[in-house]
């Protein structure tokens, strides 16, 4: 196991811009707390809901930490050239890893998925992360086509982070292409995770969770299953919660409760309500250690 990586939330002032110095807190924040390092830009960064400016922006801000971590830098865009131009940026700041989503809205055939990866691989001269996560893309997998089976088995794809609760999923990734690494991200069944061989975890939650979920992998990795099976559960009532009542808007009622001032997350989202954020901080009490 590779370690925690956080998946960064992205911190607005008082006038929605990007606030450079807070992230640069929360970095060393989850640093301090032992993150193996970060996921840049993924859906807990708002990645469809920044202009191309402010993207590379942050890039750059957490290009700052790429020599006391390893950063993921998610490039996931609608057309194929934005993509690369997010990819090739990315690696000369040095990020070690790009991910990407598959391109999201028209109904793209599998070949066309490929051909994406292909291109943003190409670019940077190394393999890409499939950013899989279906219930915000719609777009499932079939390891039945041809093409999708090729493209796994290409060099195109490095490896997945694997934000799905299909764990037989996950496995036959593997079947397909032995040398993929893959990141659970789905903290809800990190021990199942870890049980399966994952290469590492990914998590939202981390920005406020990540010694709950440390004590979980230590549990594990020591053999100490009942421990870990138990703050499992106890994540898991947290999760319920906060997937309730809106996951990226109770991260950042999270966050600001513990004395960082994150803002909201942009519109379309909308911010907790007062009951909603009184559940979500229950909730943290009842069963978060750390």
């Amino acid at each position: 196991m590779e370690g925690l990586y956080v998946a960064a939330i992205v911190p607005y002032d008082d006038n929605g811009a990007i606030d450079d110095e807070l992230i640069r807190r929360l970095v060393e924040r989850n640093l301090d707390e032992g993150a193996a390092g970060f996921f840049v830009e993924g859906s807990s960064g708002e990645c469809f809901l920044l202009t191309p400016e402010e993207r590379l922006h942050l890039f750059e801000v957490f290009a700052e930490y790429k020599d006391r971590c390893t950063l993921f830098a998610h490039v996931g865009s609608c057309g194929t050239d934005e993509a690369v131009r997010y990819a090739t940026a990315a690696k000369q700041m040095g990020y070690q890893r790009v991910a990407a989503t598959p391109p999201i809205y028209f109904g793209y055939s599998p070949a066309a998925v490929a051909s994406y990866y292909d291109d943003i691989a190409s670019a940077i001269g190394e393999g890409v992360y499939y950013y899989n996560i279906p219930m915000n893309t719609h777009r499932t997998l079939d390891f039945y086509d041809a093409d999708t089976r090729a493209m796994f088995a290409s060099g195109s794809i490095a490896g997945f982070k694997h934000t799905n609760l299909d764990l037989y999923e996950m496995d036959r990734l593997r079947a397909i292409n032995p040398d993929l690494k893959i990141f659970g991200g789905f903290e809800n069944l990190m021990v199942a995770f870890l049980a399966m061989g994952c290469d590492g975890f990914v998590g939202s939650t981390f920005n406020f969770t990540l010694p709950h979920f440390t004590a979980i992998m230590r549990a594990f990795e020591s053999g100490d299953l009942d421990t870990a099976r138990d703050l499992q559960i106890k994540a898991n009532n947290l999760m319920e919660v906060i997937m309730r009542e809106g996951l990226f808007p109770s991260i950042k009622h999270a966050m600001t409760a513990r004395g960082f001032d994150v803002g909201e997350v942009r519109k379309p989202f909308l911010p907790l309500g007062a009951e909603a954020a009184a559940r979500v901080d229950r909730a943290i009490a009842d069963n978060l250690i750390g």
